[in-house]
């Protein structure tokens, strides 16, 4: 009687216990890496090639892979920042604070929100699994926090890429701006020139153009004179002025600076680059999150089975305890 005694107590013990205790549910996804097709225009296919050949945009020198821009979404479901943005966004302070020790600091609350949430590797898939006492918020937190970190993380390569693409295009406006300037100091220098040997022409009576082939060979110049430039007076007083004017009433030096034109090309390639954050994703969702139809905490089968083999034992040696004390008691 004593051993059936013990048993029932501590079974029905496991039982209020497990009856009281609050159940805990785990709701989990699976995560894969994303299709290429979801990031497509990140790596930009032909405009990427042509971009490297120039070496405009090192960022694209290497494709990017599924696997990288997984890894990234990776590091943002544990980032601290990513999920109290998630928590502020969805408002879930409230109910992160409602719990059994209410008016919780927020960093104590986003560290527990972090401790709730495990993210494993197994059998080739990326396991996101979030533990709560409700198995429906359990699974729209997981399937939420996914969605918001997707978005996130796209956002952040195309904020990076379009960083990228901002800073070279800056650059081909310098490199612009530089040879317009140098091409505008060029003609002025060119100006002076032709202004001086106009002055020289005029004065040697050079009216109209020479051929200096003839009066080199018709003079006696040594050989460096003759195999020398030929002066620019030779153009004659009318050619040289008719010259000045030109470049002086010149509006644009755009078609004589060479280069200019690929420049323009490749400026107005990279500022022609737009990105649909909304069609891309950082992730493959394998399996979403669904409400949990059983409780992983407390497991009452376990917990009830073990706590009544436990008190059948428990009455088993008590019994031969209390026949050991009385046998002594007797002998005495």
């Amino acid at each position: 009687w004593l051993v059936i005694a013990v048993t029932i107590v501590t079974a029905l013990g496991s039982v209020v216990y497990v009856l009281v205790t609050p159940r805990v549910y785990k709701a989990e996804a699976l995560l894969l890496p994303p299709k290429a097709k979801d990031f497509q225009s990140i790596n930009l296919f032909g405009l990427q090639k042509t971009l490297v050949e120039h070496r405009e945009l090192n960022y694209l020198e290497k494709e990017v892979k599924p696997e990288d821009v997984f890894e990234k979404f990776k590091q943002n479901l544990k980032s601290r920042k990513m999920q109290k943005e998630f928590i502020q966004k969805y408002g879930l302070m409230e109910i992160l604070d409602s719990g059994p020790t209410p008016g919780t600091r927020d960093e104590e609350l986003y560290k527990g929100f972090a401790g709730l949430i495990e993210l494993v590797e197994e059998n080739g898939h990326t396991i996101l699994s979030i533990e709560l006492g409700d198995a429906v918020i359990a699974a729209k937190w997981i399937n939420d926090f996914i969605q918001f970190v997707d978005k996130e993380t796209a956002a952040m390569l195309v904020e990076d890429l379009r960083n990228s693409i901002i800073n070279h295009v800056r650059n081909i406006e310098y490199k612009i701006g530089s040879k317009r300037q140098m091409a505008k100091q060029r003609r002025e220098d060119q100006i002076a020139r032709y202004h001086e040997a106009a002055i020289i022409a005029d004065s040697l009576g050079i009216k109209r153009r020479v051929d200096a082939t003839n009066i080199i060979q018709n003079t006696q110049m040594n050989v460096d004179i003759a195999t020398a430039t030929t002066p620019l007076y030779y153009l004659g007083y009318e050619a040289l002025m008719t010259e000045i004017s030109i470049l002086k009433n010149r509006n644009t030096d755009d078609p004589f600076i060479a280069g200019l034109r690929d420049l323009q090309e490749r400026h107005a390639l990279l500022s022609s680059i737009k990105f649909d954050k909304k069609k891309m994703s950082a992730v493959y969702i394998d399996r979403p999150a669904y409400p949990p139809n059983f409780p992983i905490k407390p497991n009452r089968r376990i917990i009830v089975s073990f706590a009544t083999v436990v008190g059948l034992f428990s009455g088993i040696l008590l019994a031969f305890f209390i026949e050991f004390l009385q046998n002594q008691r007797k002998k005495h």
